[in-house]
């Protein structure tokens, strides 16, 4: 996050969710301002991503199945993405902050990833975000995107920005032939913050 304090967690309205999403939450009695996605406990010192396109999404009490076929499908308007979207602009950063703190979940319970993986990864999602799957960190990821484009209103192309920003911010921290310098950055950066355990 470019050195920055993790922001605090924006507002998130019923009204921004899109409809099949907003359905579970009412459905469930789930607090949508606290909505993130859950892993499912596997073998000792493992956890597992369940089939991508049924996300598991937790409030922090309780938990629902969101089926979603497509992160198409959940684009937004047609508002383009500022020019400075690698300089993590402050209006975005709620949501690099969202997917880069689920990213650092998954490592917890799964191990580092390198990054030259995660470079992969953000870079299928960014040119094909319905593609193939790439690993399961690709499909946890996948899942990642669609909360945050349930939970808010991004453009196609704001989202392609900001996964943009994700890929550069990777091959950055990359060095031949394998280095994990994204990650030991980010928990550097956000157990660092003021507020932040």
């Amino acid at each position: 996050m470019k050195g920055q304090s993790p922001p605090e967690e924006s507002e998130i309205q019923p009204a921004n969710l899109v409809p099949s999403l907003n359905a579970i939450v009412q459905e469930n009695g789930l607090n949508p301002k606290n909505l993130t996605v859950a892993l499912k406990a596997g073998r000792p010192g493992h956890i597992e991503v369940g089939e991508r396109q049924s996300i598991l999404v937790y409030d922090g009490e309780k938990g629902a199945i969101w089926h979603v076929p497509s992160l198409r499908e959940l684009f937004r308007g047609t508002r383009p993405p500022p020019a400075d979207m690698e300089q993590y602009p402050k209006e975005y950063c709620p949501y690099f902050y969202f997917i880069e703190q689920h990213f650092l979940t998954f490592c917890a319970g799964n191990g580092d990833r390198t990054d030259q993986e995660m470079e992969e990864v953000y870079s299928t999602l960014r040119r094909r975000p319905d593609g193939r799957s790439v690993g399961t960190i690709h499909d946890f990821m996948w899942q990642i995107s669609a909360l945050l484009l349930g939970r808010n209103i991004l453009s196609e192309a704001e989202f392609d920005a900001l996964i943009g920003a994700l890929v550069r911010s990777t091959r950055k921290w990359s060095q031949r032939p394998v280095s994990r310098n994204y990650v030991a950055y980010l928990r550097k950066t956000f157990e660092g913050a003021p507020g932040r355990d």
